[in-house]
């Protein structure tokens, strides 16, 4: 479903003078093409300030990017893993974090999370084999 409006629509709220003769009501216009008067006015409100960029849809993309976490907490993560699995304890993704979560200075401040972890260790190839199998054959 498409959910914004195309350029030649905002041009035609932005053009619309409803004090001509003859001219239809906002609220007529707007069932005309098919919008809410909030979105008639939204458009309008935006040309005024904008000019020429209320003919284009806002981008939706989030304000402030998702969290990257660079090669020290992925070293980190690999570093934990590592000593998890040379003890002889569970060194998956949980037990990861929670190593993780009771140092005190963790690299980058933040412990990422569990689902996060699996994905940093996977894209840098610190997934067993036997796991991967295991979950292809079960579907998930």
């Amino acid at each position: 479903m498409k959910n914004s409006l195309s350029p030649q629509t905002r041009a035609t709220i932005i053009n619309f003078d409803p004090l001509q003769p003859h001219a239809l009501s906002v609220t007529e216009f707007c069932r005309s093409i098919k919008i809410s008067r909030s979105v008639f006015y939204k458009i309008r409100n935006r040309a005024v300030h904008e000019s020429t960029a209320a003919l284009h849809p806002r981008s939706r993309a989030p304000r402030t990017p998702a969290r990257k976490y660079g090669p020290p907490v992925v070293n980190e993560l690999v570093k934990i893993r590592k000593q998890l699995k040379a003890d002889g304890w569970d060194y998956g993704p949980r037990s990861i974090y929670y190593e993780a979560s009771q140092q005190e200075k963790f690299p980058g401040g933040k412990v990422p999370s569990v689902a996060t972890i699996a994905r940093l260790l996977s894209s840098v190839g610190h997934v067993d084999a036997e796991f991967v199998k295991v979950n292809e054959a079960s579907g998930s």
